[in-house]
């Protein structure tokens, strides 16, 4: 017997299917051949580098890279404390802040949400420049050399982020919930609390998981705020270290026998080394929060 053709619907959306899982395949496999070829620099020798050029297996073997940060293990390793403390410090203070602000925008009842709503877009377009934002931060807010440097400027609540939650909000939370509960007594904070952020995880996710990168790759606020080395966060030591061995490796002031030590210090591998050893955490933690990640993208950006 001759099997059933399926409908020309259903031939299509096979079809279409198979073509974006294709495409998708495509673009994985695009974005983690650059992971690849980090991690086969780092593990190769400046020589075969230098002779041989970037290539996805090692010409020559090498661990040196990785040996150099291993000696430094100490210094890293409390460097990476303080950022892991002001990535968790930095994420919790901008969920908080920013669904916050994104409820009262969501809310009917909520007269002049409008205006504050503008004003939040506002800030997107313009901004003071860096040369007053620093004096606002060093002169009246006294941030330099301490941990605050990390978490406020910049990076503590972003108005995309406001917009999105606030869109999730409108378009997921009924606002016939929010009447009940206010009829049963409850009051905002009581309503933020146990109806609004219970039920946004999807989008919540998302915002934490922004501004977890945001903090974690943060190095600039580092670089004008922070001289004192034992405020280093991971970033702004591994961007200094880099920076160091760069110099000393083409510094032509330093001695010759110098010179000769610095030639052995590993260059283009410890770079990758560094990158990989940056990224690391954020891979270790994508797997486990995609599938909200996913949803809060999607829904939290719909118009609400």
């Amino acid at each position: 017997m001759k099997k059933a053709k399926a409908a020309p619907g259903i031939q299509d959306e096979r079809a279409f299917h198979n073509v974006a899982l294709t495409l998708m395949t495509l673009l994985a496999i695009y974005c983690i051949i650059p992971f690849f070829l980090m991690l086969s620099i780092s593990l190769s020798t400046e020589n075969a580098l230098a002779n041989n050029g970037y290539t996805f297996i090692p010409k020559e073997w090498s661990l040196a890279a990785y040996d150099y940060m291993w000696a430094k293990r100490y210094t890293i390793g409390r460097c990476y404390a303080l950022t892991i403390i002001v990535t968790v410090a930095g994420t919790l203070g901008n969920l908080v802040l920013t669904s916050l602000f994104a409820y009262p925008l969501s809310r009917k009842d909520f007269k002049p949400r409008n205006f504050f709503a503008f004003f939040v877009f506002f800030t997107v377009m313009f901004n003071g420049g860096l040369t007053a934002s620093y004096i606002v931060w060093t002169q009246f807010f006294h941030i330099k050399n301490t941990i605050w440097a990390y978490i406020l400027p910049g990076a503590l609540m972003g108005a995309m982020n406001v917009l999105m939650v606030r869109n999730y909000f409108n378009a997921n939370i009924p606002y016939e919930i929010i009447e009940a509960a206010r009829i049963d007594g409850a009051n905002d904070m009581r309503i933020y609390a146990r109806i609004m952020v219970p039920l946004s995880k999807p989008v919540m996710t998302t915002v934490g998981l922004f501004a977890a990168i945001g903090y974690w790759n943060n190095w600039t606020n580092g670089m004008y705020y922070i001289s004192d080395t034992k405020l280093f966060t991971i970033q702004v030591y591994l961007k200094k270290l880099m920076d160091s061995i760069a110099f000393l490796k083409s510094s032509s002031a330093a001695a010759e026998g110098a010179a000769l030590a610095f030639k052995s210090l590993p260059t283009e591998s410890a770079r990758m080394a560094i990158a990989i050893i940056a990224i690391l955490p954020i891979l270790m933690v994508y797997p486990f929060i995609q599938k909200e990640l996913v949803k809060g993208m999607v829904v939290g950006g719909v118009k609400g």
